[in-house]
């Protein structure tokens, strides 16, 4: 004769309430932010990767070719009078300006990352988020950042 007893595990109360869990459209920004803000929780730096264009993209992701490039960050010194900041945007002149500079040992975003990290943190500045790199005349890279 079979046995129909039926039997069953015991199961958590968290694990049948997750039967129940609705799930939200996310969009392609939250899931960038979300995927960067665990990358910077594992390189351990201070800045922000605010370029979510890269979707979910690794920190091995090559964003620019394999070479060494400087990664400068130019911001109003603390000592910056409001002469010189004047003087600055009546004439285009840097009297009120500093610049800082790293560099990335490749193209990676992991690299490029550090290299902007490290700029932010020699600047002092309240300035946490990596916007954007611009090519300098130079071919240096220039830091965009944002609070």
């Amino acid at each position: 004769m079979l046995n129909n007893t039926v039997k069953f595990e015991d199961v958590s109360a968290e694990t049948i309430a997750m039967e129940f869990v609705q799930f939200e459209d996310v969009d392609a920004d939250t899931l960038a932010m979300d995927h960067f803000e665990d990358l910077r929780d594992e390189l351990g730096v201070d800045s922000f990767w605010s370029m979510w264009d890269f979707g979910t993209k690794g920190l091995d992701f090559e964003v620019f070719t394999k070479k060494m490039r400087k990664v400068t960050y130019e911001f109003v010194r603390f000592d910056a009078t409001g002469e010189e900041l004047m003087a600055d945007m009546r004439d285009g002149g840097k009297r009120s300006m500093m610049q800082v500079s790293a560099w990335a040992i490749n193209g990676t975003i992991k690299s490029l990352w550090l290299a902007a990290d490290s700029c932010i943190q020699q600047s002092g500045t309240h300035h946490r988020y990596i916007e954007d790199f611009t090519f300098g005349e130079d071919g240096t890279l220039e830091l965009v950042t944002g609070s």
